[in-house]
């Protein structure tokens, strides 16, 4: 019985790990090598004790826990995170494995290998451990160095640098070809359908798990995690990437839109498990005779592994501006190869990109530089001080000279104005052309699923792929008509910059920009044109389709901008922390502190406090704190903007504006104890409200108008908290102010009322 078979490997690879872990906890060891070790000694290939010999079922059982796994390493890593760690470690991590990989080139070279084993063996060491690493660093008390510091934010990038590698292995394993041209599609098709996969994931997990926060019990809300996840798992895989993409992907979001606590609540224990399970699986898969045969080539690349790793750790970040003592300690602690190490070999030689012995060396090394690893992290503080100290002079004058030439770059302004401008856009377009194109990828292996279930000619005869291919192009409406209004933008704003004043450039403007509108837009086109199915390529039916579209954009224009309108804030809400951390993503990359702080609180007026009774232009709330009331609630009633001589009452919420650390100051004053009670959203008017961004349209027939003509609280229920406007920020802005092009809003409102005023402004 091939259940009861499964549920005995399952019971016998968790009691396993179990003891694994226990008796690695009382030798302090990371408890990855005892998974492995311990799968080894039970293995289908360990002729002394094979407990589980099925190896379909034990690669049933890894494949099962890469996905929990991998989602459990994306749930570390947030999205917003990636601007904070900033461009200089994010170079460093490129560059180290860009220096892996020349190496890994070379080393294959020497040994006659084929290109693809060559490009195996730098997924193999592009990889550091974050687990192996960051304990090492806990048990040496080393975790809050600078140098300890570097290595986990490195060795977290590495995860991405995982992903990617393990995405194209399998596409290439998948292709049957490894030429740079076949390379190079593969990372274009991985970036759109990441794409793809990114904005559907942050459209559908974030809403539905928060609305089954407070309306589901925990098993429903853990059962539609898992789901999820394994969705994710299985259209990455039908995409023709690695399950792991997708199980990523939904580990980042959920992490990245601060629902990690929910998830904390349902699937910890499913990670935990499963992810032991992948361990002790991937260690029942080693054979010990194929190391036997390659033991000298395993030594030889343990020996890269410490010594690459290291020396291309160093180099990086010396290149990205850090000292040679830093350089060389964060060098010698990212030394641990990485469990993803393990994936990228296993999916190597079942795809035949590299010979079975590539596997237990794997294995092999993921161990040997784990045991290592603690040692060298004790090493590293005196090893980068005899390094600082011993360096030659004119290398010490060199480097001091190169770290100065970059500090000088760094204080200098990132672009022109022009670019600050058009650059944001720019990349739009970029945003918006891979994810169309991801849609268009995934679209195939859909109707492949419906031509399955249905049949070619249902519900006439031809007529799927008509169906599917029409209401799949209504679809792709939405995104191309954004594409399209972006890039009317960026060619309207090239045109202004330029033409050159004179008589003639009411002629030259208008015609440079429809020159650059149609080049950017066939281009555009001639790239979708070749992502396309080959069904479709009958002239008639891609004529017809194309009519039917073009008739169907035009009759639903406003309506297409409105849902355009409508997706873009909803993506922006689901990938913030705060909400003006939002306008700080919409504002051309800059960052002022005052946009950076602002938030908006609730808080409750209790009964028997100093604020009970008290106008609000008696309390020091502006002058002391910083913070201004918004709004006041009572007794259900809403008062927007209320006027100084608002006298509060006990049980009256208040929305205050202002920096965190000043909101929490606010409300001690007002209720004079510490931790005053916040009303709940669904128990209160105010929690529909939030700060939202809002970029006012560069072309729009408001402009210039000041806010008190354009009364917004009457008309939208909407206040504008803020501006943005060159390197100007306005707080509370009076009636008197106008709104100009391209200026940055903060609005405070429900999102449907900042939604309809967006469309408004755009018509």
């Amino acid at each position: 019985m091939t259940g009861v078979d499964f549920i005995q490997d399952l019971g016998v690879v968790t009691l396993l790990a179990a003891a694994a872990a226990w008796l690695c906890q009382r030798l302090h060891v990371p408890v990855v090598i005892g998974y492995l070790t311990v799968g080894i000694l039970v293995g289908p290939h360990t002729p002394s004790l094979p407990l589980v010999t099925d190896t379909d079922r034990i690669h049933t059982l890894a494949q099962l826990g890469l996905v929990f796994l991998i989602f459990s390493i994306g749930q570390g890593l947030r999205l917003q995170r990636l601007k904070r760690v900033g461009a200089q470690l994010i170079l460093a991590t490129v560059l180290i494995a860009v220096l892996l990989l020349n190496a890994s080139r070379l080393v294959g070279v020497a040994l006659d290998w084929p290109a693809q084993q060559s490009l195996v063996l730098a997924g193999l060491l592009m990889v550091s451990s974050t687990a192996i690493i960051g304990k090492s660093l806990r048990e040496t008390h080393t975790l809050h160095s600078h140098h300890g510091q570097t290595a986990l934010t490195v060795t977290a990038l590495d995860d991405l640098v995982a992903v990617v590698m393990l995405t194209v292995l399998t596409s290439l394993a998948q292709s049957g070809r490894s030429d740079t041209l076949t390379i190079l599609g593969t990372v274009v098709r991985l970036n759109s359908v990441l794409i793809g996969l990114l904005i559907l994931a942050l459209l559908v997990a974030p809403p539905l798990l928060r609305r089954l926060r407070h309306r589901a019990l925990p098993e429903v809300q853990s059962l539609v995690v898992v789901g999820l996840l394994l969705v994710m798992a299985l259209l990455s895989a039908k995409s023709g990437f690695s399950a792991a993409l997708g199980a990523f992907l939904l580990g980042a979001i959920v992490s990245s839109t601060g629902l990690n606590p929910q998830i904390d609540r349902t699937v910890p224990g499913l990670c935990d498990l499963f992810g032991a399970v992948f361990f002790v699986a991937m260690g029942m898969l080693f054979d010990f005779s194929l190391l036997s045969q390659v033991w000298p080539l395993a030594l030889g690349l343990f020996a890269l592994a410490l010594i690459g790793r290291a020396f291309a750790a160093t180099v990086a970040l010396l290149t990205v501006g850090q000292s040679t003592g830093d350089a060389v300690k964060s060098g010698l602690t990212l030394t641990a190869i990485g469990e993803f190490s393990l994936i990228i070999a296993l999916v190597a030689v079942q795809g035949g990109l590299a010979p079975p012995a590539f596997y237990p060396i794997a294995v092999a090394l993921c161990l040997l530089t784990a045991a290592i690893t603690p040692f060298l992290i004790r090493l590293a503080p005196a090893a980068g001080d005899w390094v600082e100290r011993r360096q030659p002079e004119w290398m010490r004058l060199w480097i001091a000279l190169y770290h100065r030439w970059i500090e000088q770059l760094l204080q200098r302004h990132q672009s022109g104005r022009v670019w600050r401008i058009i650059g944001p856009r720019v990349l739009q377009i970029a945003v918006w052309i891979l994810l169309i194109s991801g849609l268009l990828l995934l679209a195939a292996p859909f109707y492949r699923v419906a031509q399955r279930w249905l049949g070619g000619d249902w519900p006439f005869t031809d007529g799927l792929p008509i169906l599917f291919w029409f209401a799949f192009g209504t679809i792709l409406l939405v995104p191309l008509a954004a594409l399209w209004r972006m890039i009317e933008a960026v060619a309207m704003m090239c045109a202004e910059v330029a033409t050159p004043s004179g008589a003639r450039r009411s002629v030259l403007r208008p015609l440079f920009k429809t020159l650059l509108q149609v080049a950017m837009v066939g281009t555009a086109g001639l790239w979708f044109t070749s992502l396309l199915p080959n069904d479709l390529w009958d002239g008639w039916n891609l004529l017809a389709l194309a009519i039917a579209l073009a008739g169907i954009s035009l009759l639903f224009w406003r309506k297409l901008i409105h849902w355009h309108s409508r997706l873009e804030n909803e993506l922006r809400d689901q990938l913030t922390d705060g909400p003006l951390r939002l306008l700080s993503t919409a504002t051309n990359g800059r960052e002022g502190p005052r946009r950076q702080e602002l938030q908006a609180s609730d808080v409750m007026i209790r009964a028997g406090t100093r604020a009970v009774g008290q106008p609000i232009r008696g309390m020091p709330l502006r002058d002391r704190f910083g913070c201004t009331v918004m709004a006041v609630e009572r007794q259900g009633i809403h008062l927007p903007n209320p006027a100084p001589d608002t006298v509060l009452f006990p049980n009256d919420m208040l929305l205050l504006v202002g920096r965190d650390a000043d909101l929490r100051e606010a409300e001690q004053w007002l209720n004079t104890a510490e931790n005053g009670q916040a009303a709940r959203a669904e128990e209160s008017v105010l929690g529909a409200l939030g700060l939202l961004p809002l970029s006012v349209p560069l072309v729009t027939r408001h402009a210039g108008k000041p806010l008190s003509e354009l009364d917004l609280r009457m008309h939208w229920g909407i206040q504008v908290v803020a501006i943005e406007r060159a390197e100007e920020t306005v707080v509370s802005p009076g009636r008197s102010e106008t709104l100009q092009p391209g200026d940055k809003l903060l609005v405070l409102g429900t999102r449907e009322q900042v939604n309809d005023f967006a469309f408004w402004l755009s018509t």
